[in-house]
């Protein structure tokens, strides 16, 4: 960042409501879901350390609600089982291959 720019600091819910917005059988990435988030809010870009803990909270909070089932939060469509995220998070990568294979999406 340069002097005077704006970042903006996210929510777990903005993410949530960000991928909710992927169409089925699309999908995005982080980069540029933080360039969208900022251009929304006027910013210059999105702070990528609390990004990334608040996509991981929006996701947990998907896996937990979800209790087995498959989650109504489609975060398959924004990462995919080669994302560093998924070792942190409580699912395997062949989990996030099956649902992205369902919608036919490509690494």
């Amino acid at each position: 960042m340069k002097s005077g720019e704006r970042m903006l600091i996210s929510s777990p819910k903005s993410i949530a409501n960000y991928i909710k917005k992927i169409p089925y059988g699309n999908q995005s990435n982080v980069k540029k879901m933080r360039l969208s988030l900022a251009e929304e809010s006027n910013a210059d870009t999105t702070c990528p350390l609390t990004t990334g803990i608040f996509l991981r909270i929006a996701i947990e909070s998907s896996l937990e609600l979800a209790n087995g089932e498959k989650p109504k939060l489609p975060f398959w469509r924004l990462i995919n089982q080669k994302s560093p995220m998924v070792k942190k998070l409580p699912i395997s990568q062949s989990y996030i291959a099956a649902l992205r294979d369902s919608e036919g999406l490509k690494d």
